[in-house]
């Protein structure tokens, strides 16, 4: 009985992973990789995995309500997939603060992306912001996150693809090149 109790009461934590032991389901203290001991039935313990890099893809159009579709300052519609790369950084947080994490990063996310894109405009979107956009995003999401005390860190922020919708995105096409060709010939005109 003796060596039965002593069994679990002894467990190992990897070294990506940290533990959570809880004194009769409350959070008593994070045990860390190697071997550890919770006296049984009394501490048990949840193992996390914290360094693993996790991912949540938005935009994809995989569900009704995974689109893409922002619209800009200017009025225009851009359709945008971007990844939110994070992982744990405090693993009693994570557990007990979140219920669905990947639910709330989506949300959380999906909900700056919006607000950043409102006060943008398209062209600067699609050409030449897309790196202080993603840097904006991710701390913006990571100060909402912290905000909740959610025990995650947002690694980075992949913006993957910023364009037309796809049911205007010839006529877009067409409207970029007339511009072009009015700056064409408006430069032919003034060299004239």
């Amino acid at each position: 009985l003796g060596a039965v109790w002593l069994f679990a009461s002894f467990y190992t934590v990897r070294p990506e992973e940290r533990s959570v032991e809880l004194l009769f389901g409350q959070n008593y203290r994070t045990g860390n990789p190697g071997l550890n001991f919770a006296p049984w039935p009394f501490i048990t313990h949840e193992i996390v995995q914290v360094t693993g890099e996790r991912a949540v893809d938005i935009g994809t159009g995989r569900g009704p309500q995974d689109t893409g579709l922002m619209l800009t300052r200017d009025e225009n519609i851009v359709d945008i997939e971007f990844q939110v790369v994070w992982n744990i950084s405090s693993p009693s947080d994570f557990l007990f603060n979140l219920a669905e994490p990947t639910e709330t990063i989506r949300a959380v996310a999906e909900s700056a992306m919006r607000d950043i894109i409102a006060r943008s405009e398209l062209s600067p979107i699609l050409n030449r912001d897309r790196g202080a956009i993603a840097a904006d995003l991710r701390a913006s999401v990571q100060a909402t996150l912290d905000s909740y005390a959610s025990g995650i860190n947002i690694v980075r922020v992949n913006f993957d693809r910023a364009d037309p919708p796809s049911d205007v995105i010839d006529s877009f096409r067409e409207v970029q090149a007339a511009r072009q060709e009015r700056d064409r010939l408006e430069k032919e005109a003034d060299a004239y």
